[in-house]
Parts: structure tokens; sequence; C-alpha cells
């Protein structure tokens, strides 16, 4: 008689496939490890899903939001192409950033409080798909599809644009320049500390009695300020 599957244990399966996939990465991840933390027995793994490249996109579907009601179990492996189409689907829902894309308008003025804006709306994009981030932060190394995914259409082209918006601002003409994208990068990096980062930290670390709206404007004005300086010291006016 075929064991029974449960919805429950296959929601237990997921969630122990993500952390022990952003902790240790796909490589060092064993089918026992996750059998441990979901509190399943290796053999009944083997129920829900047919391998570990199975269980990664499990975790995947899982973090990005996707039921899991009406999976065909065992999970077959879709292959690396359907784990990073659901992920690159995500970013596309969660994505909402018109003050961005209002920026970027040829003709549109670029303000401090326009860069403090995209800070926010940057903040709640991080903040919202932080543990897929996490995941793909931690995988990517190991999956040429997905460092493909993040270096370029999650950092790379936000970096420049936000380089280019921050010369706009202060009146400079022509390409930023290396140390100006540099400091856009800094400027994605005070918001990922302070929309996703934060949450991990230690009861030791953490920072005691900061509310999450205070965070998310400190952060924006970090943002902001990290931009215009250093766009204003690395590309005087000739």
């Amino acid at each position: 008689m075929a064991r029974r599957k449960e919805p429950q244990k296959l929601e237990a399966i997921a969630e122990a496939a993500i952390t022990c996939f952003t902790d240790l990465g796909i490589r060092r991840t064993q089918m026992a490890d996750v059998a441990k933390a979901a509190g399943v027995s290796s053999g009944a793994l083997y129920l829900y899903v047919s391998s570990k490249e199975a269980l990664f996109h499990l975790a995947v579907l899982k973090v990005c939001a996707r039921p899991l009601d009406d999976l065909d179990l065992p999970l077959a492996d879709p292959g690396m192409k359907a784990s990073v189409s659901v992920f690159s689907d995500r970013v596309a829902e969660i994505r909402h950033w018109p003050a961005l894309d209002a920026a970027l308008k040829p003709r549109a003025s670029v303000t401090r409080e326009t860069l403090a804006a995209i800070g926010r709306e940057l903040y709640d994009m991080l903040h919202e798909g932080r543990r897929a981030i996490w995941l793909v932060d931690r995988c990517a190394a190991e999956i040429p599809e997905f460092e493909k995914l993040h270096a370029k259409d999650l950092r790379g082209e936000h970096r420049d644009r936000l380089a280019g918006l921050a010369m706009k601002a202060l009146g400079r003409k022509g390409s930023p320049s290396p140390e100006t994208r540099l400091a856009a990068r800094l400027a994605i990096e005070a918001i990922a500390w302070g929309a996703m980062h934060r949450t991990r930290e230690s009861a030791a670390n953490a920072i005691h009695g900061l509310s999450e709206a205070d965070a998310r404007e400190t952060s924006a004005e970090a943002f902001a300020s990290t931009l215009l300086v250093q766009s204003r010291t690395n590309n005087p006016t000739k």
C-alpha cells in the first residue's frame, strides 16, 4: 500500500529546503540535511521529490510564492531553466518602481528627494523578496543561469541606471565614472542591509527600538546621500 503524501509535510520540506540551500548552497546541501530539518525520514523525502535538483526547484517555488497544492509528486527535476524562469517571473511581479521609471524619462528632473523616493521603492521590493534573494545570493555562484540573472539583470543594470541618475541630479553630463558606479553599488547595499540583512542580525547585534518605518526612511536617505556625495566627488564639474 502506498504511503499517503501529506500537504503539511510538503510545506515543511519546502521550508527546510529553503533554509538548507540558503545556508549551505547547493553542493553542500544533502538530502539528509533537508530531511532532518523537515522532521521526516530520508525515505519519506523521496515520496515528495525525486532528487536534490527537484528539491531545489521546490524551494524556488515556495520562496517565490508559488502554490504547491497541485504539484505532481514526487516532484521531478524540471531543469534549472525552469527554476530561473520562476524566479524571474517573481521579480517581475514585485517590481514596483514608479519613481525610477519616471526619473528615467529623458526630460525628467532628478532631485535628492527623487533619489530618496527611488530608495524607498527599492527598500520595499527587497524587503518583500528577501528570502528569494538570500537563496539566489547563496546559490548563484554554483548555477550559471542564476549568476547571469543575478549579476546583469538584478544588479548591473540597476547600478548603472542609478549612477546615471545621480549624475543627472548634479547636472553632470557624460558617462558615470567607475567610482560613481561603485557609489551606486554601495547605495544599493545600504538599502539591502536595511531592508534584508538587518532582519537576520543576532539579538546581540540588533538595533533595538528601530521601527520598520524608521529603518526604511533612514535607509532611503543613506541611499540618496551616498549617490550624491560620491558622484559629486568623483565627477567634478569641468
